[in-house]
């Protein structure tokens, strides 16, 4: 995905293939919560700032779930350096991944 593409608070979704001979993937949710946040981020190359949904909306979830376990197993950031922004996508571009799959030679073992 371009960076320039992308808005704080808004959903992207990070997917790769899990298995190296199936097309099984493993998607994952994440925020964008902005580029080059902290002071010892590398001066050489951007550096992009994910959250989880879950830690993102926290403080809403917090009045509807009563368990403070359930806050403390929640990942914070995700940091992707510009280099390697090529498996974040948007919803289009992850529909659009997601069809192809099933054109993989051994799709009809996965699905």
């Amino acid at each position: 995905m371009r960076p320039e593409a992308f808005e704080i608070g808004k959903v992207y979704f990070e997917g790769s293939l899990l298995h190296p001979r199936y097309p099984i993937p493993e998607i994952e949710t994440w925020i964008y919560v902005g580029k080059n946040l902290f002071a010892d981020d590398e001066a050489g190359e951007d550096a992009y700032y994910f959250i989880n949904p879950q830690k993102y909306y926290e403080d809403d979830l917090k009045k509807a779930i009563d368990d403070e376990d359930f806050f403390e197993a929640i990942d914070g950031y995700y940091m992707v350096l510009e280099n390697d922004l090529d498996g974040i996508m948007d919803i289009d571009e992850l529909a659009a991944w997601v069809v192809t799959l099933k054109d993989d030679e051994h799709a009809d073992k996965a699905f």
